[in-house]
């Protein structure tokens, strides 16, 4: 089933999930580069799997950035992308058999954004769109 997404310049609710919401969501506690500082401004790394495809996921919130890995039960790499321009990240769905997050892409951008839907649950998806605003 495909959500639909549609871009408001004047949307100001949170920009990424907090550390708690990200920790539930990939189900484990992520490895911090600097626990001194506030999530939002760390970088965080956060390893987990679906009992199919293994995830890595590294969060920079104040630098816009996002990167995933995600490879199979062999070890081979399926997806890989780094995201230098996210503006925000929502989690669309957290429930146990079903895990998707929408990546939305429109920072330094003027005539489009970038929409990532990215399912974790039960098994890894990536759906690419993008937007005129």
């Amino acid at each position: 089933m495909m959500k639909k997404w549609q871009f408001n310049k004047e949307e100001s609710s949170e920009k990424f999930p907090d550390e708690m919401a990200w920790a539930l969501f990939c189900t484990v506690e992520p490895k911090r580069m600097d626990t001194t500082l506030p999530f939002y401004y760390d970088e965080s790394v956060f390893r987990f799997s679906n009992g199919t495809e293994s995830f890595y996921f590294k969060i920079s919130p104040s630098y816009h950035e996002f990167e995933v890995n995600v490879k199979d039960a062999a070890g081979e790499l399926l997806y890989y992308q780094l995201l230098r321009t996210v503006g925000k990240v929502e989690v669309l769905e957290d429930r146990r058999d079903h895990g998707e997050l929408l990546i939305v892409m429109n920072e330094d951008r003027n005539r489009t954004v970038t929409t990532i839907e990215l399912t974790v649950r039960p098994r890894f998806r990536v759906l690419v769109k993008e937007h005129y605003v």
